[in-house]
């Protein structure tokens, strides 16, 4: 399997058919080129403009926004509802934490996570072989240490940070991000120059710390 980041919050997984799942495509106005990209499937974690430009999918797509339980070809997709923010989500709302599985393969997309997750929730993304995570701050996720803490609780394999502040990240719109460098401080990680991940084989016992370069 191929993972991209292309940046913010967006990833694409492709897998070994060829079939590509698009996470949280951002509007150009976070900052970023969004070229159209094909899809077969869309996940939209909530209805922010920095996740759910779907306007970035070129073709036919099918899409997933809601909590429960999905199916896409061979794939499981599992969707947990959570809070955008500390209070419960009456500050910015509600969004839906993705677990996507597929023989033995487990990735999760934390979405704009700053609000605890129930223990009954927390359980099921315990071990993932790939951790999506936020790290910026700012009051819009979890900060670097808030970050880092969940990694350790729940035992990724791999935790790939994003949703962190960028010298191309637009800066009226989110001004007080955090870089990414304080949460790669809490595990003596650095940055990496790559923009793709290809996973093979079940991994390291974790977590590696993999700090994608943003493709766009």
């Amino acid at each position: 399997m191929l993972l991209e980041y292309y940046a913010h919050s967006c990833f694409s997984l492709t897998d070994e058919k060829g079939r590509r799942i698009l996470m949280d495509p951002y509007a150009p106005t976070v900052g970023y080129a969004m070229p159209k990209r094909p899809a077969d499937l869309t996940l939209i974690s909530h209805g922010h403009f920095d996740h759910d430009h779907l306007a970035a999918v070129s073709g036919r797509t099918r899409v997933i926004r809601s909590a429960g339980e999905h199916r896409f070809e061979e794939w499981s997709i599992r969707g947990f509802l959570a809070e955008h923010d500390e209070s419960g989500g009456s500050r910015l709302g509600h969004l839906t934490i993705f677990r996507l599985e597929k023989d033995g393969f487990s990735l999760v997309h934390l979405s704009d996570l700053n609000g605890p997750l129930s223990p009954e929730v927390q359980a099921r993304l315990e071990r993932a072989d790939v951790l999506l995570i936020p790290c910026g701050g700012a009051g819009y996720t979890l900060d670097p240490r808030q970050a880092a803490r969940l990694v350790r609780e729940l035992r990724p394999r791999r935790a790939v940070p994003m949703h962190y502040m960028t010298p191309f990240l637009n800066r009226h719109l989110f001004p007080a991000l955090q870089p990414v460098e304080a949460f790669l401080q809490e595990f003596e990680a650095r940055p990496l120059r790559e923009s793709c991940l290809r996973l093979q084989g079940p991994g390291p016992e974790g977590p590696e710390i993999l700090a994608l370069n943003h493709m766009f």
